[in-house]
């Protein structure tokens, strides 16, 4: 569904971070979670840390409202800067993969 419809969002979380949520931190995590209408990404990740509470360990610090700074996020392929990831909207259809955050040459 496009278009800010009522639908799912897909969210991939790699292995490096499913350690916190329980899986073993051997396979990729794979969620569909229901979205209504355009919604910032701050916004709905922190909606869903109430039902997954390692996304406040490991994906967003509720307290700030920040990404935690070891996160890099893909949105439908593009990879977000980190300074403005959370401002990005979010609707039915989209999909995201957070990612251990890479540095180095």
């Amino acid at each position: 569904m496009v278009g800010g419809g009522t639908g799912t969002v897909r969210l991939e979380i790699v292995p490096w971070l499913t350690q916190q949520f329980g899986t073993g931190g051997s396979s990729r995590l794979v969620l569909e979670e229901g979205v209504d209408g355009t919604v910032r990404l701050g916004d709905f990740l922190a909606s869903l840390v109430g039902k997954y509470p390692a996304m406040g360990a490991v994906i967003l610090d509720v307290g700030t409202g920040r990404l935690l700074e070891h996160v890099n996020i893909v949105h439908n392929d593009t990879l977000l800067a980190s300074s403005t990831a959370l401002e990005e909207p979010v609707e039915a259809g989209d999909s995201l993969i957070f990612l251990p955050a890479f540095a180095g040459g």
